[in-house]
């Protein structure tokens, strides 16, 4: 037996050093082997302070001290199979108390885990949604399986729309569900001499009202290598049980909503604080359905819950989406997520909560970092009206259109898509590489989204647009799409082939002010249903661009569309007619948002970007609507559509650099 060694150690030069609580040491735990030896403990003290030792095979020297010192610890060896562990607590004069845990490994292979249980919270920011498990062992080992249950009560319903809740959500430090199999890198550099790890666990947020159980078996490496416990005995595995607290329960009413509003705004870490001591009425992000809405008449549930609902200055890492409480607001209409911190390094999902909101018409997701849809958006496609994803990071125009397209939307009159570039400079795509994904990369990181439009995938994917008869507004701009638009005679084909006419008829007309959306109104555009008024197109210094056009050859493209966006992007070949000739060309501004493309920007072939027929200083308006104002006639020789003159030109110039500027990507916040 050891005795503990008595005498006083001599006072360290820093003990003036300020020392949180007035005494520390620089570890928590020893782990020594069975044949037992010398360790070292750093004392640091501004007090005077005394240890003492709990069992005889332990000796430290000095046991007491004013200041701070380095002490020895001297362990005994052991003939035991399993471990023994014992404390060395030091107190100081002040009252603080620190331990010192000595673990001693037996000649058994052993794992040893510091904390076998451990408890987190429901829901916590990214960076603190983790914990560290100090693992100690003499077998090389990994994480065998993991079981999950709930605690708690639940009913049979209740069971069943949270079964998909209850496993994986343990992860790895890449939020990956990919822990079973784990080698957990004990690294045995002394044979049978244990050694410790620290292993990073992360966690997913707890939506279930009851706690979530996760059972982590440690098994060794090699199946024939046997385990024992403390006492020697042969066990098949070690368990890490991590517990994690109930989520809140949200009841399906308008109180429901309210609490889902603010977690979720506490979940996305948004900057924008709601005032939880006020009425839900008077929040600044949100609007309710009121009983005077026609939804709430045939939806009277709906009464005072969320319609709408804003969230702003966020901070999701990438590999987060948005909070599943998302799917609580189940009568909401329009839903918008902005300014994500870092957005265009990071890569967030959206989440499938999204797509079980039955109801949403207007969806607004800018500058968040999302690269791709939910296996579900399609859902949404039922009821979606509007669908603006500005400023994202999506790679190819083909990862949208495959899902948002007039089949899978036919609802839908509004996409923004504009501004996909994660990268401001690079205007010269010549020098660009590719990733193992093929994608074009600049500085190792993707440059967002970027397609030769000229043929295969993505030529397919610009005519699922353009064959889009319903679309009121469509927003390419700023992003990194190459290549030729499709030629006249390649849109009649295209739109032969999507069943949709290849002329515009009396039925595209109405003298229904209230039709403007779907209608051209009144005579304005009825040179489109005429083939005796030729019209020569011509840049401003008199070169002509088409001759002797007449309404009948002008290819019935996007027919409803009074926003169209194709700037500062890197095309090239000529601008067809359906752009030069379109109905409502005059109201796109189209020689800044159509003809404008990347300043000195050069495509993959090194070739300077811009249309070879006009460009923005080239383009004027002479051939569309006139140089004078033709009064009530609708017919003057030689122009398309000279009652425009009378809109455009009496109200004054369009201010194109405030419009440009729009399209333009924004920097957000950084933290």
């Amino acid at each position: 037996m050891l005795a503990v060694s008595l005498f006083a150690a001599s006072c360290s030069d820093k003990d003036d050093v300020e020392i949180p609580g007035g005494l520390a040491l620089d570890k928590e735990e020893i782990v020594v082997s069975p044949e037992g030896g010398n360790e070292q403990v750093a004392v640091s003290a501004s007090q005077d302070w005394v240890a003492s030792v709990d069992d005889p095979w332990l000796m430290l020297s000095p046991a007491n001290g004013v200041g701070s010192t380095t002490g020895s610890i001297k362990v005994d060896s052991t003939l035991m199979n399993g471990r023994r562990i014992s404390d060395i607590t030091f107190l100081g004069s002040n009252g603080q108390r620190r331990t010192l845990s000595v673990v001693q490994f037996g000649y058994g292979k052993q794992i040893d885990i510091k904390e076998p249980t451990v408890e987190v919270e429901n829901s916590a920011a990214y960076d603190k949604r983790s914990f560290e498990s100090v693992i100690s062992a003499n077998v090389d080992c990994k994480i065998g399986s993991i079981d999950y249950s709930f605690e708690g009560d639940l009913n049979d319903a209740e069971k069943a729309e949270y079964e998909n809740e209850r496993e994986g959500w343990l992860l790895n430090k890449k939020d990956e569900d990919k822990l079973v199999g784990t080698n957990l890198g004990i690294v045995l550099d002394r044979k049978a001499r244990p050694r410790s790890v620290t292993f990073k666990f992360r966690w997913a947020m707890n939506v279930v009202p009851v706690v979530r159980v996760a059972k982590v078996h440690l098994v060794p490496v090699n199946p024939e290598d046997k385990l024992v416990d403390a006492d020697g005995n042969e066990i098949a595995d070690v368990v890490l049980t991590v517990r994690q607290k109930a989520a809140q329960k949200i009841e399906d009413n308008r109180a429901g909503d309210s609490l889902s509003v603010v977690i979720i705004n506490e979940k996305l870490n948004s900057m924008a604080a709601i005032e939880t001591s006020d009425n839900m009425r008077n929040w600044s992000n949100v609007t309710l359905w009121e009983a005077t809405d026609a939804f709430v008449k045939s939806h009277p549930e709906a009464l005072g819950r969320v319609r709408s609902v804003r969230f702003s200055m966020i901070n999701l890492n990438s590999g987060e989406s948005l909070p599943k409480e998302v799917r609580n607001l189940k009568y909401l209409e329009s839903f918008y997520v902005s300014a994500n911190a870092n957005n265009q390094t990071r890569e967030v999902e959206l989440g499938e909560e999204i797509g079980e909101l039955k109801y949403l018409k207007e969806l607004t997701v800018y500058a968040y970092g999302l690269v791709r849809l939910p296996d579900n958006f399609v859902k949404l496609g039922k009821t979606l009206e509007y669908l603006n994803l500005t400023s994202n990071n999506f790679n190819k125009l083909s990862d949208l259109t495959k899902v948002v397209n007039k089949t899978n939307f036919p609802h839908l009159h509004s996409l923004i898509f504009y501004a996909q570039r994660r990268n401001d400079v690079c205007i010269d795509l010549s020098t660009l590489n590719k990733n193992s994904n093929g994608d074009y990369i600049y500085n190792n990181n993707p440059i967002g989204l970027y397609g030769n439009v000229s043929g295969g995938t993505e030529r397919q994917a610009l005519l699922s647009l353009l064959t889009w008869e319903n679309l009121r507004a469509l927003e390419l701009s700023y992003c990194f799409l190459e290549g030729e638009l499709p030629t006249d005679d390649e849109m009649d084909a295209a739109l032969e082939a999507a069943g949709c006419r290849t002329r515009y008829n009396s039925s595209d007309f109405s003298t229904n002010k209230n039709d403007w959306k779907d209608k051209l109104v009144g005579d304005t555009c009825k040179w489109l249903l005429t083939s005796n008024n030729p019209v020569t197109c011509k840049q401003k210094n008199g070169t002509v661009v088409y001759e002797n056009v007449v309404g009948t050859d002008v290819p019935r493209v996007l027919p409803k569309c009074r926003t169209l966006a194709l700037n500062l992007n890197f095309f090239t070949g000529k601008v067809p007619k359906w752009l030069l000739y379109h109905p409502h060309a005059a109201e796109w501004s189209p020689g800044t948002m159509v003809y404008n493309q990347q300043g000195r920007g050069k495509n993959t072939a090194g070739q300077t970007v811009g249309f070879s027929n006009m460009n923005e200083d080239s383009y004027i308006y002479d051939y569309y609507y006139g140089t004078s104002d033709p009064g009530n006639n609708y017919r003057v020789s030689g122009v398309a559509y000279p009652l425009y003159y009378r809109i455009f030109v009496a109200a004054g110039d369009v201010d194109e650099e405030a419009l440009l500027a729009k399209y333009k990507r924004r920097s957000t916040y950084k933290r």
